[in-house]
């Protein structure tokens, strides 16, 4: 037995599209709210839960011994795809509003991240402000990948980045395998395409945001990587480190430390499967503080009911790195309080 509470940084709902349009303003109530494609994410109905409700989200949890559970979005990850600014933001208030209201069936369990479009920054700035002032979200989440909109290193998402650090709350990237991610551009199974979207996805949106400067311009800004496991960041910081020494007093001089040093700096997070083999890598480069423990739940990829259970048995960390990557540092980045 532990004397700590198990929280899991990276769950998800499935949405409820009725229960979205519920919040929806009338003028967008006909309108397909997410970009639908055609790939078999359950294998045939083989893989992954469907909860249909948040009493099924908590029995879900006890099943697996979660205490707490950070929830993100399922269809709503793909929110960056949507073309018109102001119908991406609307959705997005009408996500925020259904998932508050899940979440108050239990809110000391069940804790949401606001999703946010990137579109209009500033309406996702007000967003944000709005889901964390007035609906308690503890977070707020992007996707990795807008089509045609610079990279997320960009001062135009500034005013995002500007109400995270006013707000004090983190910032999570996700992202999702679609028709247009970049594994769906280049193969046509989803097997080949879900492997590389999600760790090339996120090595994308850590370079743009070190290599932008926007940890120097918002120094009190935590932002997690989530869903790409741990084993990419060392080779990462390596690389990085490379590229700048060579080439930073030309392309980046405003950047004040390495990339390695902006990582390990304790404003940096990433979420991990349980079972993989390269989180003792990490723990030998200098990053147990930012591992989070993710279930992924209840999506087909995951090992739910038995994410804790891995956690518990594996004889490669120890006990002092299993509570900072099931508690710890969850609790620190979301700034959980009352999950002590």
């Amino acid at each position: 037995m532990t004397n700590y509470k198990i929280i899991d940084a990276d769950g998800h709902v499935r949405e409820s599209i009725a229960g979205l349009r519920e919040f929806l303003e009338p003028r967008w109530q006909r309108r397909n709210l997410f970009p639908n494609d055609a790939w078999d994410r359950d294998l045939h109905g083989k893989l992954g839960a469907n909860p249909e409700g948040p009493e099924d989200q908590i029995a879900a949890m006890d099943q697996d011994g979660i205490d707490v559970m950070v929830l993100y979005p399922t269809a709503g990850l793909h929110v960056g795809s949507l073309h018109e600014r102001d119908f991406a933001a609307g959705v997005t208030k009408a996500y925020n509003d259904w998932l508050y209201h899940f979440c108050k069936t239990n809110p000391a369990r069940l804790k949401f991240v606001a999703l946010l479009a990137p579109q209009d920054p500033q309406a996702a700035a007000e967003e944000l402000a709005r889901a964390v002032s007035e609906r308690g979200a503890v977070a707020g989440v992007l996707p990795t990948y807008v089509p045609q909109m610079p990279d997320f290193g960009d001062t135009l998402y500034d005013p995002i980045y500007a109400a995270a650090e006013r707000l004090g709350v983190g910032l999570g990237f996700h992202t999702g395998t679609s028709a247009d991610s970049l594994g769906g551009q280049r193969f046509r199974k989803f097997l080949s395409a879900h492997t590389i979207d999600h760790p090339a996805e996120q090595m994308m949106a850590m370079i743009a945001t070190i290599i932008g400067g926007v940890f120097e311009r918002f120094p009190k800004l935590s932002i997690a990587y989530l869903e790409s496991g741990i084993g990419w960041v060392p080779y990462m910081m390596d690389r990085l480190d490379e590229e700048v020494e060579k080439r930073g007093a030309a392309e980046a001089p405003y950047l004040t430390m390495l990339p390695s040093e902006y990582i390990k700096s304790g404003r940096i997070y990433f979420g991990i499967e349980c079972g993989e083999k390269t989180v003792p890598d990490a723990v030998r480069w200098g990053l147990d503080h930012t591992v989070l423990y993710s279930s992924d739940y209840p999506h087909w990829d995951g090992d739910w009911p038995h994410t804790i259970k891995v956690v518990r048995e594996r004889k490669d960390l120890s006990e002092d790195t299993k509570r900072k990557m099931l508690h710890d540092n969850v609790a620190r980045f979301y700034k959980l309080s009352d999950a002590a």
